[in-house]
């Protein structure tokens, strides 16, 4: 799904690409000194990227008038409509997703060493590469302090402080490119690791060390509780972000990717369909976690594409870590407060939140 999204070593400009766009959205983008291609410029050659860079309305809409592939569409919603159904009328299957489910909440506990693992490794991965977090962003000679600070994470020494000191480095990175704008998870996670307490396992807990902890607490409280409602909230931007800016605005980029690794031939539809199917299913997926609406499962579909377009495309490990941490950790928290699934939970089964444990 992100292989299009986080991949080039040369940015293309904001005139090149959005060249006579109108209305409050121009104005958004117009204010920004050059926008991020997310994936596809890792796999995509510089001269291919200024070629193929701009909006084909026609080109990208194609596929809906096209019977064969409206019919698909068709198809693909109701047969993803009658999954979810049978989840729900199915008694057998209903018995498992609620047993599933409380298996899923056994592992609340570990959400803290989840997200403090996948940014740490994140920070070191970079940081040898001498890159801000994603491999376009050169680091400007702080890679080492990158390092430090994702070993500092791995293990458990200092969280607090190095956790406020990724996100320093993240906005640092956004100053000069609002490439990492693809990256909104790193800033969640980073900010997340800031306001959970010391847990085991880790050095701090050890040596008992945790000089943040009662500065601002209420704060750090609030965030802790509304922990999943935040790294929902920065994926599923992510996702929108990146279907926008790749998908919707550079179609011909991500068909060149089509054509480049023979996506054709995995499933034979035309590079059109493939472009507007990506870019739908990004989007929908991004929508459906900023709402709220049947999280866990839409962060396991996530997880089981990117796992394949990573190896499928042999992307850089750094821009992926901590977008598959925070999906693990929101399949294990689910939608968390805010959220539609909450809301039904709480009409449903009078319980508050989505890390209630169903009656077995």
């Amino acid at each position: 799904m992100r292989e299009s999204c986080r991949s080039c070593k040369s940015r293309a400009t904001w005139p090149a690409i959005f060249n006579n766009r109108s209305g409050a959205l121009t104005t958004v983008f117009a204010l920004q000194p050059s926008l991020p291609l997310a994936h596809v410029s890792y796999i995509v050659d510089p001269e291919k990227i200024e070629a193929l860079s701009g909006r084909d309305w026609a080109f990208l809409l194609s596929p809906l008038s096209d019977p064969l592939y409206v019919t698909l569409i068709i198809v693909t919603i109701v047969a993803t409509v009658a999954c979810f159904a049978a989840c729900h009328l199915v008694g057998p299957l209903r018995s498992w997703c609620q047993r599933f489910h409380n298996r899923l909440l056994t592992n609340i506990e570990y959400v803290p060493l989840m997200l403090r693992l996948s940014l740490g490794v994140a920070l070191i991965v970079a940081g040898v590469a001498d890159v801000v977090l994603l491999p376009n962003v050169p680091a400007g000679g702080y890679g080492g302090l990158e390092v430090g600070v994702g070993f500092c994470m791995v293990f458990g020494f200092m969280v607090r402080a190095s956790a406020i000191t990724a996100l320093i480095i993240f906005f640092c990175g956004l100053v000069q490119s609002h490439y990492l704008l693809g990256a909104m998870e790193t800033a969640a996670a980073a900010l997340l690791l800031i306001a959970f307490k010391p847990i085991r396992p880790n050095v701090d807990d050890v040596l008992d060390v945790d000089p943040l902890g009662d500065l601002l607490a209420g704060v750090w409280r609030i965030l802790s509780d509304n922990a999943p409602l935040l790294l929902r909230l920065a994926l599923g931007s992510t996702l929108i972000w990146l279907s926008i800016t790749e998908k919707v605005f550079n179609p011909r980029l991500c068909e060149s990717v089509i054509i480049d690794h023979g996506l054709g031939a995995v499933i034979p539809v035309s590079t059109a369909m493939w472009v507007f199917s990506v870019g739908v299913i990004e989007f929908a997926v991004g929508t459906v976690l900023v709402l709220g609406i049947y999280t866990r499962c839409s962060c396991m579909i996530t997880l089981i594409i990117l796992t394949l377009s990573f190896f499928y495309f042999k992307e850089d490990v750094a821009g992926h870590v901590t977008f598959f941490g925070t999906a693990i950790v929101l399949t294990v928290t689910g939608a968390g407060p805010l959220s539609i699934d909450s809301w039904v939970a709480r009409r449903t089964r009078a319980v508050k939140g989505t890390a209630v444990p169903y009656p077995v």
